[in-house]
């Protein structure tokens, strides 16, 4: 398969996409159950990341999670601000997880984060990114061809 790069086409979102909804988690909790997987919440600054905490403890409260490549998205604050993260994190209820439908490589999600931090600009001035809204946003991607 070839990337053809002078033929793009127009995606949605959620046809890309499945789109996790964080839960509530709390700086407390980061701090009280240090361990390696990052916190997610809003934010621009170090990515969003509020520290790093116990993978059994966010399993035990049942926490959205992914334990594989994937993209955040700030839901406030900084909204629709887009990191990548290699092995997974955990996210609060101000970000949402993104995962990729179909297995792509890590340069991929780098490229996607680029094209989805374009649309940064749709979520300013107290715009929340809501599931349902994001994954209709339209983006547009080389097409794929087959030789």
């Amino acid at each position: 398969m070839k990337i053809d790069t002078t033929t793009w086409g127009k995606f949605s979102i959620g046809s890309l996409f499945t789109i996790l909804n964080g839960k509530g988690i709390t700086q407390e909790e980061v701090e009280d159950h240090p361990g390696t997987l990052p916190a997610v919440q809003s934010g621009g600054k170090d990515r969003g990341i509020l520290g790093y905490i116990d993978i059994d403890y966010v399993k035990s409260r049942d926490y959205t999670t992914a334990f594989e490549p994937c993209l955040t998205v700030a839901r406030s604050g900084t909204a629709g601000c887009v990191h990548f993260f290699d092995s997974g994190c955990v996210v609060g209820d101000s970000a949402k997880i993104l995962l990729l439908k179909q297995k792509q490589s890590r340069e991929v999600y780098l490229f996607l984060q680029t094209i989805l931090n374009s649309l940064r600009y749709k979520y300013s001035y107290g715009r929340k990114v809501t599931s349902a809204k994001y994954a209709q946003e339209i983006i547009c991607l080389p097409e794929t061809s087959d030789g």
